[in-house]
């Protein structure tokens, strides 16, 4: 795919991302994503596991390697 070069905009109440329509169509078929904010980037990523991140995470249990976090997005990749 390439490299999207228009606008996605913040709708007024900033609940809602409108996506370039051919991020749209790419995005199609999957309900769940992986989002990384670093710095001043926002990276977007399919989500192909079955569980949900309050199965990942919870706060019982201590925080995610790097390793573990890494393993995990590799997963989703899948």
């Amino acid at each position: 795919m390439p490299i999207a070069s228009q606008y996605a905009i913040l709708s007024k109440d900033r609940k809602t991302l409108v996506l370039p329509e051919d991020v749209q169509s790419w995005l199609r078929g999957v309900d769940r994503f992986v989002v990384v904010m670093e710095d001043d980037g926002l990276i977007l990523k399919k989500a192909h596991s079955q569980l949900t991140l309050e199965e990942i995470v919870t706060r019982e249990k201590a925080p995610l390697s790097d390793e573990k976090l890494n393993e995990l997005i590799r997963e989703s990749r899948k």
